[in-house]
């Protein structure tokens, strides 16, 4: 069940009236905090990464625009978070039940144009993810072996003998034509 009503009746005292629609901006604030701090924690640090991965993250997307990116996500979270601030200030000084409702849809349409600008930022930051998680897992402390060569001379058919990876084995040359890593043990010890 609610613990919070849904309804406004006539005979509510104006506190109550403010309360529940500062309840409302609150709890819209907090989602979209929380959900901004969700991208902002879970996305990968380029300086705090391995200079590989730093480096490979790098060769693939711009460092400065994937920082920028999230830069402008935290300040958009905290222009959010003034936004809510200062609406349940406002809130506090109301004298109806239509000035509160107001108030209300005033924040929420600051708070919706907030996210709206970031529609790009949080498209480029889909983009990077989708394509990271594609991306095959290197352990850059582990020992590392690269096998490279002439098209059609059998590299995935090698790597598929000596290795757990299913690599796609055709009679035609470029076949294989993303990154494939596989792991092998030899006199007790571990390659990539």
């Amino acid at each position: 069940q609610r613990k919070t009503p849904t309804v406004i009746h006539k005979h509510y005292e104006i506190v109550r009236i403010r309360g529940f629609y500062m309840r409302k901006i609150k709890f819209c604030h907090q989602t979209i905090y929380d959900k901004f701090t969700m991208i902002l924690t879970e996305f990968p640090k380029i300086d705090e990464l391995h200079p590989f991965q730093s480096d490979l993250l790098g060769n693939m997307y711009n460092k400065d625009h994937y920082k920028l990116a999230l830069g402008q996500i935290n300040v958009a979270r905290k222009i959010c978070s003034e936004v809510a601030k200062d609406y349940v200030r406002l809130m506090k000084f109301s004298i109806s039940a239509y000035q509160c409702k107001m108030l209300k849809r005033q924040a929420f349409g600051r708070m919706v144009k907030i996210l709206k600008k970031q529609k790009a930022n949080l498209e480029y930051l889909e983009s990077v993810r989708q394509h990271v998680s594609r991306l095959p897992s290197i352990d850059p402390n582990t020992r590392t072996l690269l096998l490279c060569g002439f098209p059609n001379a059998g590299k995935s058919s090698f790597i598929n003998k000596i290795t757990r990876a299913d690599v796609e084995v055709q009679p035609y040359a470029f076949t294989t034509k993303n990154l494939y890593v596989g792991h092998t043990d030899f006199d007790f010890q571990t390659y990539q």
